[in-house]
């Protein structure tokens, strides 16, 4: 990933999502770095780094085989962008490995990977063009919004384009021909991540009845404990406890699917909101419309972000004093003016 921050904050950041190796290229004034953090499940030989590129030879998990992968950030003037397509290439020619390369471009591939602004320079677009059929690279379908990068402006100055993506060779594809290439949203930054998916995906947990920290962030949770104590039983005090119990875990469970519903499919549901917005020609009730829905979105994925934290053993994670976001137990997210704090982390 690209970024300005300094190897400190980076290491700070890395051992608290439990990432246990790293590799930097420290940002010089205004001009971001490079980092590449891995787990020890992979094996990762960093072969050459310089501030646009990360070039390594990764051997997959269970397998023998070896790929190559360069994560770029490609510079953002043209002359330079056209060196380091040459640059590229000479990998090429001395490269016997299956080939993944992703990361920021800083170029469209086609008039129909912009949306306003001026109009794009066919010359540009056809030498872009040139790059990938002299590395022999295919473009990996994605899904997900058509875009990548946004000025995050309004009105008629507002720019979208498809800068970001992920090319392989076909030996690569090979490797893994049910890869998919997943657009993120575009949340709290010009760039929407990509995300590269050639795992199966792990089995879900089945569901045991938790008592949910996010119920807290409603004045309704008390009430709702208050109203199903408060109900009637015959028995010994084992007897009535127990029934207490059940019968708040049977008024839990049943407002929480009325006041919260089902939190990722919510997420999925705002996510096809949000990226059918995305899609559609900027105007300004559709900048709004974004915008809505991005503030509803942060609030259910901190709900979940909650919900999972019981369900792990991130320690580090705690509610009460959390730089992101900072909730008192009778705040309302929808209503508090005060639900987000700086992260000076």
């Amino acid at each position: 990933m690209e970024t300005k921050n300094k190897r400190d904050a980076l290491e700070r950041i890395r051992r608290r999502l439990h990432f246990s190796n790293s590799s930097y290229v420290d940002p010089v004034g205004l001009s971001g770095g490079l980092a590449l953090w891995w787990k020890d499940d992979v094996d990762i030989d960093v072969r050459y780094k310089t501030k646009n590129m990360f070039r390594f030879v990764i051997t997959w998990p269970s397998s023998s085989n070896k790929w190559l992968s360069t994560f770029i950030y490609a510079p953002p003037n043209w002359q330079h962008r056209a060196e380091f397509w040459a640059s590229i290439k000479r990998i090429h020619d001395e490269n016997q490995f299956p080939w993944l390369c992703v990361g920021d471009f800083n170029e469209v591939g086609s008039i129909w990977e912009k949306q306003g602004g001026n109009a794009c320079i066919r010359s540009r677009i056809e030498k872009f063009q040139q790059f990938p059929s002299d590395c022999e690279f295919m473009d990996l379908e994605f899904k997900g919004s058509a875009y990548t990068w946004t000025n995050n402006q309004g009105g008629t100055g507002n720019i979208r384009e498809r800068l970001d993506r992920a090319v392989a060779t076909v030996e690569w594809r090979d490797l893994f021909p049910y890869t998919q290439i997943f657009h993120d949203l575009l949340l709290g930054s010009d760039h929407a991540p990509l995300i590269v998916n050639c795992c199966i995906p792990l089995k879900r947990v089945p569901y045991q009845f938790k008592f949910e920290s996010m119920w807290c962030t409603s004045e309704e949770c008390g009430e709702v404990i208050a109203g199903a104590w408060s109900t009637d039983h015959r028995g010994s005090e084992q007897i009535i406890l127990a029934q207490k119990l059940k019968k708040c875990r049977e008024a839990l469970k049943v407002w929480s699917r009325k006041r919260f519903g089902n939190n990722l499919e919510k997420i999925k549901e705002l996510k096809s909101q949000l990226g059918f917005v995305q899609s559609k020609p900027f105007s300004d009730e559709n900048f709004l419309q974004e915008k809505a829905i991005k503030e509803e979105l942060e609030i259910t994925l901190l709900r979940e972000e909650m919900y999972q934290h019981q369900r792990s053993r991130l320690n580090w994670i705690r509610y009460g004093d959390k730089k992101h976001f900072l909730f008192s137990c009778n705040c309302d997210p929808k209503t508090s003016k005060k639900s987000t704090v700086q992260d000076k982390g």
